[in-house]
Parts: structure tokens; C-alpha cells; sequence
């Protein structure tokens, strides 16, 4: 018999952040009467990182760098940081996890999933990300078909079963994804929030204070020191790629503007999530961050526009220029940004605040 799950769902900036906020407005879970923001959802992950990695003999066929504005722990740590019962569950059988998600859906509880892009069939791209958070949310198995919320589409997909059996199972790009399936206990009411919030702020510090972090299975330098290292080395990029500096560049844009970071390195989810924070407990500290990381979301935008043109092609050089101002501001507020943040961490607790 076919199940279908009245999933709250709409376009999301990121992957992970959109599923979670679907998630919430599902079992209805927030601070106010309205719904908790995807600002919100990615805040509360306390995921705010960095990592900057050249691989320049991957160009000219493939940017050879390789850049991210978030750790691999947003849903896990969102579900320690609000109060989620999470059984983060793997294996390499995929009749075992279809029935675990099956088993979920029959009790009438919306699964996420991670899923490789490069093989769910609505979406009809070549690039592989095997760590892409979909929500899935009913299917009918006569037609051998699983309905799907996925952040890159407004409406709940239909994705055959074979497709997505696939999907869970692949072996791309940036790990194989082992049917991970995100077993779910949701809470009455979310965590107080000054205590969420305060947990979630302190994990963006630790991350981007963090020097090094495992990435595609090795340590790579991470957080602040890697963004060091990115404005340290951008302006030597002509020298250092060569010919394959219109794919660096190209590169640079799909990774900041494209890849699923809402637009902006993550920093303008990041951004949202203090602003409504400091809404919330009435904290000018807090509103203060928000608007900093606003300015530091225009700075990666800008960042990117400079390489929007076919200029890019035609005369790299040129087009790398004038990115160079937009990266020396960058280094400036990626700080800035860490210790505004370290400020609010060791002061007194929101309320008290609020009260003075």
C-alpha cells in the first residue's frame, strides 16, 4: 500500500540545512509561531568552517582547487545542539537499509538520507557528491517509485527505487555513502535556545579555530590557517596553475556561489542564523555578528561576480585581479567574524545581557 507523508517542503540554499528545517516544521518544532528558517537549521549545526586545498594537476580539464565553507557534522551536531535522538546508521546492504527507511516511513516519520546527485534521476547531472541530504517522505513499491525532498527542487520528487538504491550506494566523489540513513527520535519541544544557540556558536569556534581536519581521508590544514593560506596563495594563482587558471577560477565561482552553500560560503545562512539569535534573546552582541557576516557574505559574492564573465576565458589574468581585493577583506572579517563570536561565547549568559 502506498504511503505519502504530509512533508513541509520549499527550495533551500543547502542540502543539509533545508532537509532540517523541512524536518522541524514536519513535527512542528520552534521557538515562535513561525516555522524555524534554513538560516536557522544551519546555525544550529554549529558547522561554520573553512578548508582550501590546491590540486593543480587536476587543471586544465578540472578546477584544481578544491574549496568549503562547512564541516561534515551539521546534522549530526544540529541533532545534539537542539535535543535529536540520532542513530546515524551505515551499511553495505541495501535490502537492510531500504527497510530501515521503509520501517520509518510506515511509522509515519520522514527520513533523510544521503545520497549521491550524479544518480538520482530527477536531477540529471554528472557532477557525484555522495553526501547530498535528501528527506524522503512516502512511496508506493507496486510502482517502484520513492517520493523525495530534496533542497534543488520546490516540489516532492518522484525518484525510481533502482535510482535511488544507487544513489545510497555509490562510490563517488567525496566518499562512499554506505546507505547512511539518519534515524531520527524528535523531541516534545526543541532545547532552551539560549543553551542551543550558545552550543552551537561555540562548535563554529572550535571548528574554525581548529587547525587541521580529515578531509577524502587524510589531514589537510582547516578553519583560520586555511584561510590564511587562501588569501596567502590567490594572489600567486597565475604563477601557480598556468593555463589552468580559467578553471581555477571557475572553479573558485561554483564553489562559493553554486555548490550548495546558499550562495555565499555558507556565510550568509550563517549570517541569518545570528541576526534571528540575536532577535530571539535580545542580544545586541549577537545582532552585531549577524551584521558582520552579512558584510562578509557580500565580500565571497563579490568574490565571485569578478570571474561571472567570459572574461574569464579570454583574459584570466585580468579577471583574477580583481578578485584580489575581495579576498585581502576576507581574510580580514574571517577573524573578525571568530572573535566577535569569542567575545559573545566568554561574556555573560544572553539574558543577562538583555537585562542590562
Amino acid at each position: 500500500m502506498p504511503v505519502t507523508l504530509d512533508l513541509p517542503h520549499s527550495l533551500a540554499g543547502h542540502c543539509g540545512s533545508g532537509a532540517l528545517r523541512d524536518l522541524c516544521a514536519f513535527y512542528g518544532l520552534s521557538w515562535s509561531d513561525e516555522p524555524i528558517s534554513e538560516d536557522v537549521a544551519f546555525g544550529l549545526g554549529g558547522s561554520l568552517a573553512f578548508t582550501y586545498l590546491e590540486i593543480p594537476e587536476l587543471a586544465p580539464a578540472a578546477p584544481p582547487i578544491y574549496l568549503v565553507g562547512r564541516s561534515g557534522d551539521l546534522e549530526v551536531d544540529f541533532c545534539k545542539n537542539v535535543g535529536v535522538e540520532l542513530d546515524l546508521r551505515e551499511t553495505d546492504d541495501p535490502d537492510e537499509a531500504w527497510q530501515w527507511v521503509k520501517s520509518e516511513l510506515d511509522s509515519g516519520r520522514p527520513t533523510m538520507v544521503w545520497a549521491d546527485i550524479a544518480e538520482l534521476d530527477y536531477l540529471r547531472v554528472k557532477m557525484s557528491n555522495t553526501h547530498h541530504d535528501i528527506v524522503l517522505c512516502g512511496y508506493d513499491e507496486n510502482e517502484g517509485v520513492v517520493l523525495v525532498a530534496d533542497n534543488d527542487r520546490e516540489e516532492i520528487q518522484r525518484c525510481s527505487g533502482g535510482s535511488l538504491a544507487r544513489a545510497r550506494m555509490s562510490s563517488g566523489f567525496p566518499s562512499p555513502n554506505r546507505n547512511a540513513t539518519f534515524l531520527m527520535r524528535w523531541p516534545n519541544k526543541l532545547r532552551d535556545p539560549r543553551e542551543a544557540i550558545r552550543a552551537a556558536v561555540d562548535g563554529s569556534i572550535v571548528t574554525m579555530r581548529t587547525a587541521s581536519q580529515s578531509v577524502f581521508g587524510g589531514e589537510v590544514t582547516s578553519g583560520l590557517a586555511s584561510v590564511d593560506h587562501f588569501v596567502a596563495q590567490y594572489p600567486h594563482w597565475p604563477d601557480l596553475f598556468g593555463e589552468g587558471l580559467p578553471a581555477a577560477l571557475s572553479g573558485l565561482r561554483v564553489f562559493i556561489a553554486k555548490a550548495g552553500t546558499g550562495g555565499a560560503m555558507f556565510r550568509g545562512l550563517q549570517a541569518g542564523f545570528l541576526e534571528e539569535a540575536g532577535q530571539l534573546l535580545g542580544d545586541e552582541l549577537l545582532l552585531d555578528a549577524g551584521g558582520l557576516y552579512r558584510r562578509l557574505e557580500a565580500e565571497w559574492l563579490g568574490l565571485a561576480d569578478s570571474f561571472a564573465s567570459s572574461e574569464v576565458r579570454s583574459q584570466p589574468v585580468a579577471a583574477h585581479a580583481r578578485g584580489l581585493a575581495h579576498v585581502e577583506r576576507i581574510g580580514v572579517l574571517e577573524h573578525e567574524g571568530i572573535r566577535l563570536l569569542e567575545r559573545w561565547s566568554a561574556g555573560p549568559p544572553a539574558d543577562v545581557r538583555a537585562r542590562t
